[in-house]
């Protein structure tokens, strides 16, 4: 299950065109993947997913959301854990600079590592959503943490006219549009639709 993480850079980005990512972002996806086989020896990111749910379940569901990241722009990323969805993200946007929320140690340890050897740029902090105090962010994403971990605080750490993102079940994205204090909420299918949905809160309603 877990024999992709002796795989190589180039080896990835060849995995990742057969997926129709764009060569380019391969390559530089590719260089991700690397490291993250290279750390899951050692610190528990992903558990024990083979190499199609890596590339389906993970790659390829984070940049599902790319029509809603502008570049330029901010992104906060709550809880960002392994790298997924913000070091894809910021990988296909380069325009965008990142803020990646892990209070985990080794954690937090792994993702300054990527973003020192994949130069993005992006800033690791050791918080949670509401020790942050920063604001204004164009986009912000959020993918395995509960809506009561960041909801409280959404609309302190958005900007008027962002927009946040947030991987979770059907049932979860259906129920954001009741929660939310302003705006509307999409919901998308994820592409494994098995997965779950993509939520998509527009703070403007217009």
């Amino acid at each position: 299950m877990t024999a992709w993480r002796g795989r190589g850079r180039e080896a990835w980005a060849e995995r990742l065109r057969v997926a129709d990512v764009e060569p380019e972002l391969a390559g530089a996806l590719g260089g991700y993947l690397e490291l993250l086989g290279r750390w899951g020896s050692a610190v528990d990111l992903l558990g024990d997913v083979d190499e199609n749910e890596l590339v389906t379940g993970h790659v390829l569901e984070s940049l599902a959301a790319l029509p809603w990241v502008g570049s330029p722009g901010t992104l906060l990323d709550v809880g960002s854990g392994n790298g997924f969805p913000a070091v894809p993200l910021l990988l296909a946007r380069p325009g965008v600079r990142g803020v990646l929320l892990e209070p985990r140690e080794r954690r937090w340890a792994f993702l300054r590592e990527v973003v020192r050897e994949l130069g993005l740029p992006a800033e690791v902090v050791r918080e949670h959503a509401g020790e942050h105090r920063g604001a204004d962010y164009t986009v912000a994403t959020v993918r395995g943490v509960e809506a009561g971990a960041w909801l409280p605080h959404a609309g302190r750490l958005l900007h008027a006219n962002g927009t946040w993102l947030w991987w979770t079940s059907a049932a979860n994205a259906a129920e954001l549009g009741q929660k939310v204090p302003e705006g509307r909420v999409l919901t998308f299918a994820l592409p494994d639709p098995s997965r779950g949905s993509l939520a998509v809160w527009r703070r403007c309603s217009t």
